[in-house]
C-alpha cells in the first residue's frame, strides 16, 4: 500500500527553539475545551539507557522541578524496547508520561495507540527544522517534539591514520594490512550485523527498502532482495570472509577497542563523541568514504519525545516536553552528550557552528536517506539484522538470507495489517 512520506529536505544538523523555561505557578491549568488539569506531584519520563543521556535528563529534571514544583522521575530504559514496555505498562497505569525513540517507530506507535497528538503552538514548532517536525508527524498530525538529529560518519584515530582514507576501497586495503584478530587489532570496524550501520553498502549498490516514486512510499514494493541489495550484502560478506570484522560485534566492544587505540577507524554517530573524548582518543571525524566512486547515503534519524496516550497529566507532560526541547536545554544537551539539536537558532551558535566534528556530520547529512516512519518500517529491522548475522556466520548466502528476510518482512506486515 502507498503511504505518503514527505521529502526529507537538505538538513543542517544544527538549529533553535525559543521557549519559556517555566510553567505557570497555579495548581490547576486550563487545558482547552473548558477543562482544567491539576498540577501533579510527579511526572515520569523514560530516557534512553545511555548513561550520558540519563545524567543530562536528570539535570534538566531538577531544573524543571525548581521552576514548577513538579518532581520528574527519570527512568533509564532502552529506547528500542520502550514501545513494548509502554503497551504493557500503560494500560496498567504504570507507564511513563513521556517516552523517547527514533522517528521511524512513530507509525507503529500511532497504529498501536501508544502516543497521542500534541497541542502546541506554531511558535513552538517553527523553531525546529522542518524535516525534524515532519519526522515527528504521522498523517499530518504532530505526535512529538524533536530533540536530536543524527547520522553516522567516519571516526579515525589520528595516532594510527594520519588522514582518513577517502575511499572505502582504500579503507579496506588498510584494514587488511593492519588487522590482527589475535591481538584484537582492527583497521576498520562497524556494527556489520546492524542494518542501521550496514545500510550504506546496500544504498551504494542500488538496494532500497520501500519503493518511493516521489509521490509516496509503496510498502508493497520491497527492494531488500533486489540485485543491488544482494551486491551490498556481498560486500559485507567480504569483510567477514577476510576476518576484518568479528562476528557478533556490538557497540560496547567496538567503542572499547577504539578507546583502547586498537582500531584505525569506526563508523559511528555523534552519540559517541563525548565518550571518545573522555577516553583521551586523538580522533577526527569525516564524511563517509566513497564506495565504487559513489558517495554513500546513510540513514538520517530524529529522536524525539512523545506524549503517552496513557498519561494522566497531558498538559503538564507537554510542558515538560517543551522544557526539555527548549533552545537552552538542547544547547546543554549538546555540551553534555554531543548530540546535535534540530533547532534553527542554534545553527549560528559558535558552540556548534565552529565545531569541526559537527561540521563533518553536517557534510554527511547532505548524503542521507530518512528512515521511513510508516508503520511497516518497524517490521524491517529484525529480519535484516538476522540476515546479516546469517551471512556473517557463513550459514546462508547473501541471496538466500535476503530472500528469507523479505519473506518474513512481508509476513509481519500482513499480520500487522490484520
Amino acid at each position: 500500500m502507498k503511504k505518503k512520506w514527505s521529502a526529507w529536505l537538505s538538513v543542517p544538523l544544527v538549529l533553535a527553539l525559543v521557549l519559556t523555561a517555566c510553567g505557570p505557578q497555579d495548581d490547576a491549568k486550563e487545558t482547552g475545551g473548558g477543562g482544567t488539569e491539576e498540577r501533579p506531584e510527579e511526572l515520569v519520563i523514560w530516557e534512553n539507557d545511555e548513561d550520558i543521556q540519563v545524567k543530562h535528563t536528570q539535570k534538566m529534571a531538577k531544573k524543571f522541578e525548581e521552576e514548577t514544583g513538579i518532581k520528574v522521575k527519570v527512568v533509564a530504559f532502552k529506547q528500542d524496547d520502550q514501545q513494548q514496555k509502554l503497551s504493557l505498562d500503560g494500560p496498567a497505569g504504570k507507564g511513563a508520561d513521556l517516552v523517547t525513540w527514533p522517528h521511524d517507530n512513530n507509525g507503529e506507535a500511532v497504529l498501536k495507540g501508544l502516543i497521542q497528538p500534541l497541542d502546541v503552538d506554531e511558535e513552538v514548532t517553527s523553531a525546529f527544522t522542518e524535516p525534524s517536525i515532519q519526522a515527528m508527524s504521522v498523517d499530518g498530525e504532530l505526535y512529538g517534539l524533536p530533540r536530536v538529529t543524527e547520522n553516522v560518519a567516519l571516526f579515525y584515530n589520528k595516532d594510527i591514520l594520519a588522514e582518513a582514507p577517502e575511499s572505502y576501497e582504500d579503507l579496506v586495503a588498510f584494514a587488511k594490512d593492519f588487522t590482527d584478530p589475535k591481538k584484537k587489532q582492527y583497521g576498520f570496524l562497524f556494527e556489520g550485523e546492524n542494518f542501521y550501520f550496514n545500510y550504506f553498502l546496500f544504498d551504494t549498490m542500488g538496494g532500497y527498502i520501500f519503493k518511493d516514486d516521489g509521490n509516496g512510499t509503496d510498502t508493497e514494493d520491497i527492494g531488500l532482495n533486489s540485485d543491488g541489495a544482494v551486491k551490498g550484502m556481498e560486500k559485507l560478506k567480504e569483510l567477514y570472509d577476510a576476518k576484518l570484522i568479528p562476528v557478533n560485534l556490538k557497540a560496547d566492544n567496538l567503542n572499547g577497542l577504539f578507546k583502547e587505540g586498537k582500531v584505525g577507524a569506526v563508523i559511528s554517530g555523534p552519540w559517541a563523541v563525548r565518550d571518545y573524548q573522555a577516553a583521551g582518543v586523538d580522533f577526527g571525524v569525516v564524511p563517509m568514504p566513497t564506495v565504487d566512486g559513489k558517495q554513500p547515503n546513510t540513514f538520517a534519524g530524529v529522536k524525539g519525545l512523545y506524549l503517552s496516550s496513557y498519561s494522566e497529566h497531558p498538559y503538564w507532560a507537554t510542558e515538560l516536553m517543551k522544557f526539555l526541547t527548549s533552545k537552552d536545554a538542547l544547547k546543554e544537551r549538546f555540551e553534555d552528550t554531543g548530540e546535535i539539536p534540530p533547532v534553527k537558532e542554534l545553527l549560528e551558535d559558535p558552540v556548534i557552528k565552529d565545531d569541526k566534528i559537527v561540521s563533518a556530520f553536517a557534510q554527511q547529512s547532505e548524503h542521507t536517506v530518512p528512515m521511513p516512519n510508516v508503520p511497516e518500517m518497524h517490521q524491517v529491522w529484525e529480519p535484516m539484522n538476522h540476515a546479516a548475522t546469517f551471512v556473517a556466520q557463513g550459514k546462508q548466502s547473501p541471496q538466500k538470507a535476503l530472500d528469507s528476510a523479505v519473506k518474513l518482512i512481508n509476513d509481519k506486515i500482513k499480520a500487522q495489517q490484520q
